[in-house]
């Protein structure tokens, strides 16, 4: 069984009352009765011996109202109950052959009272006997005294006792009560507190007004709760502060990751640029030869043709002259190419220049529409801008970053054109609702500047977003497009600007290009 602290206070109080309540009431009257008793007893034996000694002197002299005033010595005591005279005989018995004493009352007071010589003593009565011995007379004086006294001793003790065993509880209670209120309850708050404080609250305190150990344990208690709710602040402080690092080092990481795959597409770029290079001139040669010689038999012809010549000779001249024409054709779109790589691997960049980019791609997205206009004169869409007039100028390569604004909006109208031509081929309910629209914005940001070009076309398929970007990889047909565009103008944008280009497509959707440059 489990005691708590109040309990076991109440036990030590109950248990030292019931010890101090045994000698009281049991243990000390006791003692106080046989003390009593025995003292009495005493005095009763010493007052028959001194009437036994007056008597014998007076029996000496024969002096027998010296008999009756030794007798007189004890009449006036009040605990007297009587005083006898005993005469003894004694006679040899033959058949026992033991001596047979014979008592007989010789003399009493009071004179009416007839005590028999074998009593006792009991609880009313104490008896005492004294011997005597003259010629004239042998025997024993017989005294008798009252009990009364020591049973009203014996109460009074008992009474006493009570009163100071009642005195001893009432006390031992209020002592119990102090000791509960001075170590029960504080303890008792302490141990509560402690649980709650253990269960989560960190504002829980004890009221420690002592002065004692008590009251030192209570103040100790209040700093400890103190400087655990310090600590706890300091920890969720300090964990707020790690968390937060833990984002930058996200961020950070993130962004490293990002240059790392800009730094790697960049050196690839590079390396596929001095490749085109090469390439490039090695072929721009042979090519010039062909181009150049096939102009020059092209006029050759023409001169044979004024030749009276035979209809079939003149067929093969003018077949001739068709195949130089393609061959001629062909090696100009190849001399294009073979400048769009030339271009597309050249080291140095043009001249910076402060520009206003709001006019810069109002312009472009003016010349690039007119310009497919021009070639397709069908073609509608609905441009849209949202330029930023907080925007300030710029330092960049006007005609570079112009050509990589003019090469996006190509192929936003191109991407918006093919879904238009899809939709009306598909003859759904989205064909009839579609309308073509390409938006053109500018966002001035703390430190950089963002130019995004989005369209409502086809979008990029997923697979392929890794790849946009490599010299000569295209989704046009043959013929369409050399796939240098896009590689060309992330050159200009990472390399010649230090900024960045990037894109994001839903296929069936949109795609969007962002421009970042650095303010």
């Amino acid at each position: 069984m489990r005691f708590g602290v109040k309990s076991k206070i109440w036990i030590t109080i109950i248990g030292i009352v019931m010890i101090f309540a045994f000698f009281l009431l049991i243990f000390f009257p006791m003692q106080q009765e046989k003390y009593l008793l025995k003292n009495y007893e005493k005095e009763v034996q010493t007052l028959a011996n001194t009437v036994a000694l007056g008597v014998k002197i007076a029996l000496t002299e024969q002096n027998f109202e010296g008999v009756q005033t030794a007798i007189d010595f004890v009449n006036k005591d009040k605990r007297l109950t009587f005083v006898a005279m005993i005469q003894t005989d004694s006679s040899f018995n033959e058949q026992t052959k033991k001596a047979d004493v014979k008592k007989n009352v010789f003399k009493s007071y009071p004179e009416t009272f007839s005590p028999d010589p074998g009593w006792i003593s009991n609880d009313t009565m104490i008896i005492k006997w004294s011997p005597f011995s003259t010629d004239m007379m042998k025997g024993q004086i017989m005294l008798g005294f009252d009990t009364s006294e020591i049973i009203k001793s014996k109460k009074e003790i008992r009474q006493t006792s009570l009163l100071v065993c009642g005195l001893i509880l009432l006390l031992g209670f209020l002592v119990g009560l102090w000791l509960a209120r001075q170590i029960s309850v504080p303890v008792l708050a302490l141990r509560d507190a402690a649980l709650e404080v253990g269960g989560g609250n960190r504002n829980k305190y004890v009221i420690a007004t002592q002065t004692d150990e008590i009251g030192e344990l209570g103040r100790a208690f209040n700093e400890m709760v103190s400087d655990l709710r310090q600590a706890e602040e300091e920890n969720i402080k300090s964990n707020k502060n790690l968390a937060a690092s833990n984002a930058h080092l996200e961020e950070a990481l993130v962004e490293l990751k990002s240059a790392q795959s800009q730094l790697i597409h960049s050196e690839k770029m590079a390396s596929l640029g001095q490749l085109t290079a090469g390439i490039a001139h090695e072929i721009k040669n042979p090519l010039n030869f062909i181009n150049n010689f096939a102009e020059i038999t092209s006029e050759l012809l023409n001169e044979a043709s004024q030749a009276n010549l035979t209809p079939e000779q003149r067929d093969l001249v003018n077949q001739a002259k068709d195949n130089l024409i393609k061959i001629n054709t062909h090696g100009k779109r190849a001399d294009s190419i073979v400048k769009n790589m030339l271009q597309h691997s050249r080291a140095t960049a043009g001249e910076f220049q402060f520009s206003d980019i709001n006019d810069l791609c109002n312009e472009f997205m003016h010349l690039a529409y007119h310009g497919i206009r021009a070639t397709n004169n069908v073609f509608n869409c609905t441009l849209e801008t949202n330029f930023d007039p907080r925007l300030r100028p710029v330092k960049v390569m006007r005609e570079d970053l112009g050509r990589v604004i003019l090469n996006l909006l190509n192929n936003a109208f191109y991407a918006v054109n093919e879904k238009y031509h899809r939709l009306q081929n598909e003859n759904t309910d989205e064909a009839h609702e579609f309308r073509r629209i390409v938006t053109v914005s500018t966002q001035a940001n703390e430190g950089n500047v963002k130019i995004r070009i989005r369209d409502n076309g086809n979008g990029i398929p997923e697979e392929i977003m890794d790849r946009i970007f490599n010299p000569f990889f295209t989704t046009k047909p043959t013929g369409s497009g050399t796939g240098l565009g896009l590689s060309l103008s992330y050159d200009i944008v990472v390399k010649g600007h230090n900024g960045n280009l990037q894109v994001e497509s839903v296929a069936g959707r949109y795609t969007q290009f962002t421009i970042t440059l650095p303010a």
